[in-house]
Parts: structure tokens; C-alpha cells; sequence
């Protein structure tokens, strides 16, 4: 997968990354749903199982 996968560690929700700047990143889920603005110091990278958990629906 190309593009970068975050996790919200407030929520544990994962999305692709669309927007990222110093305070804060925009991120939209890896199936559909709205986007959300998590603050940059709650993302993180999202490991290959929590990418596969996401796109299974769990």
C-alpha cells in the first residue's frame, strides 16, 4: 500500500493519511466513511494486522 496508514490512538480507528501538517492530520477511513482530524501527536503509523483488522470491518 502506497499511501500512508494511521492510527487515531485516541480511538484506535485507521484511515489513510490526506492531509498532514505539524498540529494535525486528516485522515479518512480504509472503508467508507467520513474523514476526521485527529492532533498529530495521537497518529501514529498503523502496523500491517491493524490495516487488515480495518478493511475486515473489526
Amino acid at each position: 500500500m502506497s499511501q500512508r496508514v494511521m492510527v487515531d490512538t485516541r480511538s484506535g480507528q485507521v484511515g489513510r493519511l490526506v492531509e498532514d501538517s505539524a498540529e494535525h492530520m486528516v485522515l479518512e477511513p480504509l472503508t467508507p466513511g467520513p474523514e476526521w482530524s485527529v492532533p498529530a501527536a495521537d497518529a501514529r503509523a498503523a502496523t500491517p494486522e491493524e490495516v487488515a483488522a480495518a478493511l475486515a470491518g473489526e
